[in-house]
């Protein structure tokens, strides 16, 4: 059974900084390089600061790419 990855609450109601994911792969002992390359190419918005922001699911789903060593199917890409 695959296990659920539940993120803790952005200080932005649109998605995470680049810092908040920082924070959250490091304790799981991802590299942000891997990351990044698991993460791709993915939508994202802008706060009203003008900081990019990244969906919770694309991070959950990059999440569970290096921690399962495996690249995103086909099926989920958006």
């Amino acid at each position: 059974m695959k296990k659920e990855i539940t993120l803790p609450k952005s200080k932005y109601e649109g998605g995470y900084t680049k810092q908040e994911i920082l924070d959250i792969i490091r304790p799981l002992g991802i590299h942000h390089k891997t990351f990044n390359k698991k993460m791709g190419v993915n939508t994202g918005t802008i706060s009203k600061t003008g900081e990019l922001l990244f969906y919770g699911y694309d991070i959950c789903l990059a999440i569970d790419c290096c921690l399962n060593n495996r690249e995103k199917t086909f099926t989920e890409w958006d």
